[in-house]
């Protein structure tokens, strides 16, 4: 198992109880066969098909209200942003045996979406920190690595700051060519500007030339909010936020549908890891095309989501 750790805090061992919790499918018996002399009620079956629509079209009307909450604006014309680099994940203030658990899990689902992972020694990119003030850690990050900001505009930082003083999460961005390749950049228009292009420049066809590409994450744990959480809720908050841009569930957002987007909504009993509607919105997201742009996660997510959950449960 890999362990990248850096050292720019000393914040002291973290405490936590490790992760018990684990799913099972349950077994469906099938239904019994009609027999030759039993009526079948035409006329309520008829009705279930009906019902069946309506808490269909309930079930897509929630996900797309969560999704629309979570997903974070992109820039004009930028396509969703991804981890397509290998990650190297580095723990800041918890105890290293914790933090080893805490690797390990978020390996585990980058795995599951392909994203890939660093060799040994690597420089850490996807960064999760636990501090006993995350909003002064976040202060002193900026000023002693600024290159986790690189990019971010000023709203975008102040949206980081107020957080929902649980944690606080921001990503890196970088736009690059659809292959990966680094776009060109020329002096273009009176007075000259700076714009990127794609090689070979093709203006009608450049939207979709490029992708956006994650170049850091991370996510700041405040250490007073984290307690009675668990090492699996921790890891799964963090990978959702390490490898999506999204904001939480807290603060009165909606989250009729389970997500641990909502572990620090204090009222409601949050999952014990990434739920279904996570995982949909995650595999929806990584399967989508390199240029789409935000407005198709929300089609995606509910596929997904029908298909892993409501198709199944037919």
């Amino acid at each position: 198992m890999r362990k990248h750790f850096l050292s720019i805090l000393a914040i002291g061992a973290f405490i936590g109880a490790a992760p018990t919790a684990a799913q099972t499918d349950g077994a469906q018996d099938d239904a019994p066969p009609v027999a030759d002399n039993e009526v079948v009620d035409n006329e309520t079956a008829g009705n279930e098909i009906v019902v069946t629509a309506e808490m269909e079209r309930e079930a897509e009307e929630r996900l797309e209200q969560i999704t629309r909450s979570i997903t974070r604006r992109t820039r004009v014309d930028k396509p969703l942003a991804k981890q397509y680099e290998p990650i190297c994940i580095g723990i800041i203030g918890m105890n290293a045996d914790y933090a080893g658990v805490l690797i390990a899990r978020i390996e585990e689902h980058a795995r599951r979406l392909d994203i890939p992972l660093a060799g040994e020694d690597c420089q850490p990119n996807t960064i999760v920190a636990f501090a006993k003030d995350a909003r002064a850690q976040i202060e002193q990050l900026r000023k002693d690595s600024e290159w986790l900001f690189t990019g971010l505009l000023d709203h975008e930082y102040k949206r980081i700051l107020r957080g929902n003083g649980g944690a606080h999460a921001w990503q890196t961005t970088e736009t690059r060519e659809v292959d990966g390749k680094q776009l060109n950049t020329i002096q273009f228009g009176n007075p000259p500007r700076q714009v990127q292009t794609a090689d070979p420049f093709n203006a009608t066809r450049m939207a979709q030339q490029i992708r956006t590409d994650m170049t850091a994450s991370v996510v700041v744990f405040d250490g007073e909010a984290i307690a009675g959480k668990t090492l699996q809720q921790l890891a799964d908050y963090a990978s959702i936020r390490s490898f999506a841009n999204v904001d939480d569930l807290s603060g009165g957002a909606p989250n009729a549908t389970d997500s641990i987007l909502a572990l620090f909504d204090e009222e409601f009993e949050p999952p014990q890891g990434l739920t279904e509607f996570d995982w949909a919105y995650l595999d929806a997201l990584y399967k989508l095309p390199r240029t789409a742009r935000g407005n198709a996660i929300h089609d995606a997510a509910w596929s997904a989501y029908r298909k892993n959950v409501w198709d199944k449960d037919d």
